[in-house]
């Protein structure tokens, strides 16, 4: 059972890392053709609309995660009858979900002159919007057969399906653009594709997995029924803390700064999607085999996976930080030039808070693997309270790094609550050694930021592609020499060398 666990946990960290490089590169070519051919503006649209119908995600309410985690037993027990029964109650759920979206999004529509804030017309801005909300509602109609393949543990064909129809868009988009396309056929290109490609994948999953079509031929019984309503209601909670941190930074730049600020910033965010794809892609490969490891394993054996994982977890999230501050700035000067910078104060607020967002997946991934939803669902309001709150009065203090002072004061939140819970109610062991643990890693993450800025000081005297790759080299160098010098002797690092050296 454990080598059909770290088999496809193999082959989902292998394609999720391969189609992430393809996807990643192409998306980074079309993301610069992009910017000199239609400029800061429309890209701040395609942030702000994200984000704007990334809220009509709360409709979701959790059913997704709570129906994904009563598949994992059936899964495991090849208990056809139940599994067609939960699938029956996704496909009528998230049906239900696309009309609410749909619904949610004319209503905001009246609004948006009062959150969008550029140059571009309003009926210009107005057709865009249509196109976003149609390819948010059309994702709801294939959602539960992928998050079934998810559930046994073989991501990588939805991560593949995915990627190649993210690289026909972008190459279409590109020889479009160079052709003369405006950010209407930009985004109708997508749109059409993207209907394509859902259709396709529903047809290949169909036929690989013959009980996505089967007819429910039992009801499901009452306990499971009453598990997933006990999980959605402390997940609705969640949800509202998700939205309210992850899709109102952008509503807020576009609202109190300028719609152009959004796109600017989405530079930076597209430099961490590249990166959180490896990062983040790694580690969720890892979440059914936690959920089928908890069902069966002791303890102890849990507790040792949990450590070794955080020290992973802290070796890639906080190399990821230095970098990113250390090599973010010249290299978008590099490649987009200095009038498409933020400065370095929000720079540095920016990427400290996704190193904090990264340092709880760990945390999420056991809880979410256990089903322990509700211990932690208060939290999610005093996140929603904290970051908007926050945000709002330090943007009207301080401007655009102002925003992620309030993301930042929320995120503390959860990486004071969230491992608790996991070390209270999964692992059942004292969590004081982790939270040590986490802040000294933290402060020599900072500390070897501060030693690789003053080196940058001393060699990006000038922008160049030589000086960067200097920078680049002298970046990778130095941190990981000094985790392995502080980490060697541990037994996690020992655990993970002897990993590596069997696989």
């Amino acid at each position: 059972m454990e080598e059909n666990r770290t088999n496809n946990v193999k082959k989902n960290v292998f394609y999720s890392y391969t189609t992430t490089l393809t996807t990643s590169i192409i998306s980074i070519v079309c993301r610069t053709v992009f910017v000199y051919t239609l400029g800061a503006d429309y890209l701040g649209v395609s942030g702000l609309f994200s984000n704007v119908l990334g809220l009509l995600s709360f409709s979701e309410l959790g059913i997704g995660t709570a129906i994904n985690f009563s598949l994992y037993k059936p899964i495991a027990e090849n208990d056809e009858e139940k599994i067609k029964s939960l699938l029956h109650l996704y496909k009528t759920a998230y049906r239900i979900i696309a009309v609410i979206v749909a619904i949610t999004g004319l209503l905001i529509f009246p609004f948006l002159k009062y959150i969008v804030n550029t140059d571009i017309p309003m009926s210009e801005i107005n057709i865009f919007y249509f196109i976003f909300l149609f390819n948010t509602v059309s994702s709801y109609f294939v959602t539960y057969k992928t998050a079934y393949v998810s559930a046994l543990q073989k991501e990588y064909i939805v991560t593949n399906t995915t990627a190649i129809g993210t690289v026909v868009t972008n190459i279409c988009q590109i020889i479009l653009l160079f052709l003369g396309g405006n950010y209407l056929i930009f985004l109708l290109t997508a749109s059409i594709i993207g209907l394509l490609q859902k259709t396709i994948a529903v047809v290949y999953l169909n036929k690989k997995y013959p009980i996505l079509t089967e007819k429910q031929s039992l009801p499901l019984d009452t306990q499971t029924k009453s598990g997933i309503w006990r999980n959605v209601k402390a997940l609705i909670i969640h949800k509202v803390g998700e939205v309210a941190v992850h899709q109102t930074d952008n509503i807020i730049i576009s609202s109190f700064v300028s719609t152009a600020a959004v796109g600017i910033i989405s530079n930076y965010t597209i430099l961490n999607t590249f990166v959180s794809c490896f990062t983040n892609g790694f580690f969720n490969s890892f979440t059914a085999g936690f959920g089928n490891m908890i069902a069966k394993e002791s303890k102890d054996k849990q507790r040792h996976i949990f450590e070794v994982y955080d020290l992973l977890g802290f070796w890639m999230f906080g190399f990821v930080m230095i970098a990113f501050i250390t090599l973010s700035q010249p290299f978008i000067t590099l490649w987009l030039g200095k009038k498409l910078l933020v400065d370095d104060f929000t720079m540095v607020l920016y990427f400290f808070s996704l190193y904090l967002q990264g340092m709880t997946i760990i945390p999420y991934n056991f809880k979410v693997a256990a089903g322990r939803f509700n211990e932690d669902k208060w939290v999610a309001f005093t996140q929603a309270l904290t970051n908007l709150v926050a945000s709002i009065i330090a943007v009207k203090l301080i401007g655009l790094p102002g925003v992620y002072v309030g993301t930042i004061i929320q995120r503390m939140i959860v990486v004071a609550v969230r491992p608790h819970i996991v070390f209270k109610y999964v692992l059942e062991k004292r969590s004081i050694e982790y939270y040590v643990r986490f802040v000294m890693r933290t402060l020599l993450a900072l500390a070897l930021c501060l030693v690789l800025w003053e080196i940058k000081k001393l060699i990006l005297v000038e922008v160049t592609l030589l000086r960067f790759l200097v920078m680049c080299v002298l970046t990778f160098l130095i941190p990981n020499i000094a985790f392995l010098t502080l980490f060697v002797r541990s037994e996690s690092f020992k655990d993970i060398l002897a990993r590596l050296k069997r696989r």
